[in-house]
C-alpha cells in the first residue's frame, strides 16, 4: 500500500496516540522546545488513522514524537499534522525508516550552507531564522569562513573551543592568540587535552598561515612533539606567566603603599607648610588628588 498524503490539518493533541514511544534525549528535546518556541514548527508531524482495537484515540503517531511532546510542554492544544492513509503495519515501517533516515547534519555542513545563503543575498538575520540560530552565531561563523579559518571551525565543531574564542583568535596576532589561549585556560574555558589541541592549531597557523590546508606544512618536517615535550612547554609558559603575575602584584602593592604614605603626609598641616616653604607647590596629579580640601586652597 502506498501512503496517500492529505493536506495539513490541525489535530487536538489528546486525539493522538504514540504507538511506538521512544526514550527522549533531554538535551535534544530541550533544543526542540526552544526552537519551536522561537520560530514555530518547521515541519508538521505525521499520523495515521488508528484501528478501533488499537487505541481509543482516533489517530496514531507515525513521526514527530519530539515535536508532539514539545507542543504539550509549550501549552498548545492542537498541532499541524499530515494524515496518511496507511494501516498499522505500514505506519510502523514508515516510522522506523524515517527515524533511521533522520540524522543531525554536521556543523561543517551547516557552515557551508551559511556561506551559500550569504552568496544568494540573504542577511545574517534571515539565515539565522531559517536555521534556528542567532544572528550573532551566523555572523561569527561567516566571518571565520571568510578569513579561511578552517582549522578553528573544525575545532569549534569538535567541541575543543568555543565559537567566541575562535573568532577572537582569528582577529588576533600570533602573540595575542597565545595570550587568549592562556586567558581561556585560567578562566576554565579550556581544560586538559583541549589546551594541547588548540596549541597545535595555533602552531600550524603560525607556520603555514591561516588558510593552510588541513594544517599541512611545506618544507622539512619538524620532529613530532611528545606529550612530555608539550607538558614541558606548557609548564614553562605557566611559570613565566606566574612570574609576571607576581611582579605585577608586587608593583601594585608598592604603589598602594606609596599612595597611603603620601595621603597621610598630605593630611599633616606641617608637611604642607614645609612643601610651601621649599617652593614645592606643584605635584603630580595622582598625588594632588590626595590633598585634603583645606590644603588644596593654600
Amino acid at each position: 500500500m502506498v501512503a496517500r498524503r492529505t493536506t495539513v490539518q490541525m489535530i487536538p493533541l489528546n486525539d493522538i496516540h504514540v504507538a511506538n514511544p521512544r526514550v527522549r534525549n533531554q538535551r535534544i528535546h530541550r533544543a526542540i522546545i526552544k526552537s519551536i518556541e522561537a520560530i514555530g514548527l518547521k515541519r508538521p508531524i505525521s499520523v495515521r488513522p488508528a484501528a478501533p482495537d488499537e487505541s481509543a484515540q482516533p489517530y496514531a503517531l507515525i513521526c514527530g514524537q519530539g515535536r508532539l511532546e514539545a507542543y504539550k510542554v509549550l501549552g498548545f492544544t492542537e498541532i499541524p499534522a499530515l494524515i496518511l492513509d496507511v494501516d498499522e503495519h505500514l505506519g510502523h515501517v514508515m516510522s522506523i525508516v524515517e527515524n533511521l533516515a533522520r540524522r543531525t547534519p554536521k556543523a561543517a555542513e551547516t557552515m557551508e550552507q551559511i556561506q551559500v545563503l550569504r552568496e544568494r543575498g540573504y542577511s545574517d538575520g534571515e539565515i539565522g531564522r531559517k536555521l534556528g540560530c542567532t544572528t550573532s552565531w551566523v555572523n561569527s561563523v561567516a566571518n571565520l569562513m571568510g578569513r579561511g579559518e578552517r582549522r578553528l571551525l573544525a575545532a569549534v565543531e569538535a567541541g575543543h573551543i568555543s565559537l567566541a574564542l575562535a573568532v577572537s583568535i582569528s582577529r588576533a596576532s600570533d602573540s595575542e592568540a597565545q595570550q587568549l589561549l592562556m586567558d581561556a585556560y585560567e578562566s576554565g574555558d579550556l581544560k586538559g587535552k583541549k589546551v594541547t589541541t588548540v596549541r597545535k592549531i595555533l602552531a600550524n597557523r603560525a607556520r603555514s598561515g591561516r588558510k593552510g590546508a588541513g594544517g599541512c606544512v611545506s618544507g622539512s618536517p619538524r620532529r613530532k612533539l611528545t606529550p612530555e615535550d608539550l607538558a614541558k612547554l606548557y609548564k614553562r609558559d605557566v611559570e613565566a606567566h606566574q612570574r609576571i603575575q607576581k611582579k605585577a602584584e608586587f608593583t601594585q602593592q608598592s604603589v598602594l603603599l606609596a599612595r597611603q604614605v603620601f595621603k597621610e603626609l598630605l593630611a599633616l598641616r606641617e608637611f604642607c607648610d614645609l612643601l610651601h616653604k621649599e617652593g614645592l607647590c606643584s605635584l603630580p596629579q595622582p598625588l594632588a588628588d590626595l590633598l585634603p580640601s583645606r590644603a588644596s586652597k593654600q
